[in-house]
């Protein structure tokens, strides 16, 4: 009886320590053979929120992605996890906090000689938005509310994704040339003036984001330089401003 009850400890103890997933390089040499093409390089495998399954961290390049696995190995699963009770998106939560990049304040410095216009008052955040992006849309419409009550002063710099969004450089330029400011990202605005300072600032913006390791929109810069990438509701937002102020 005392064997067993050692051996039923040790399991309890394999488990807890998250023994039940399999290891990273077998989940590496499977996912290499599934995918062919792109250098994969798995990071962790560890237990998820959900019993049974395994979150995967994957490195591609410099960003770091998330998938599932379940605790056998032998079962990819693609998707998100949404907690329906607190209704969180769980994948989205974890992959925004594997890439999230903290600034320096040399370089929150820097970044300010790309802001192309500000709205309220309060504590500082950045934003990095897209004209033509939709989730930004609902970013901005969540911002201006805080504006509006000078809860948060925000600094709009420009980082079109041309590939996804052809027409994005030319209305960010446009914006900076007519001297637009936050409430034109509310509208469906389709300028197309051009000017040397529009010009120097957006293509000087872009290349100095993605320098900063940044690669999607919207993404906010806080007071404490923490970034996070994904749309955030008012209470968070003003959460990570007072953590970071």
């Amino acid at each position: 009886m005392k064997k067993f009850g050692l051996i039923f400890l040790i399991l309890l103890i394999w488990i807890s320590l998250g023994f039940g997933c399999p290891s990273a390089e077998r989940t590496e040499r499977a996912l290499k053979e599934l995918f062919q093409g792109p250098e994969i390089k798995i990071i962790k495998v560890s237990p998820s929120p959900v019993k049974g399954i395994c979150e995967v961290i994957v490195l591609q390049g410099q960003r770091r992605g998330l998938t599932y696995i379940d605790e056998s190995g032998k079962f990819l699963i693609a998707g998100r996890i949404i907690d329906l009770t607190y209704r969180k998106d769980l994948t989205q939560e974890k992959i925004a906090e594997l890439n999230r990049v903290k600034l320096s304040p040399e370089k929150l410095k820097t970044l300010k000689k790309y802001v192309a216009f500000s709205a309220g008052s309060g504590p500082e955040i950045f934003l990095i938005t897209d004209p033509d992006c939709p989730f930004c849309k609902r970013a901005e419409k969540i911002l201006w509310e805080l504006v509006q009550k000078n809860q948060v002063k925000v600094n709009v710099v420009f980082f079109p994704l041309e590939k996804l969004h052809p027409k994005a450089k030319a209305k960010a330029i446009s914006m900076i040339c007519e001297g637009k400011g936050f409430e034109t990202l509310l509208i469906n605005y389709n300028g197309n003036s051009t000017c040397p300072e529009g010009q120097r600032k957006v293509e000087g913006s872009v290349q100095f984001v993605k320098s900063l390791g940044i690669s999607g929109t919207p993404t906010y810069i806080f007071p404490s330089g923490l970034t996070h990438s994904g749309v955030l509701t008012k209470e968070k937002i003003l959460e990570m401003v007072k953590d970071g102020s």
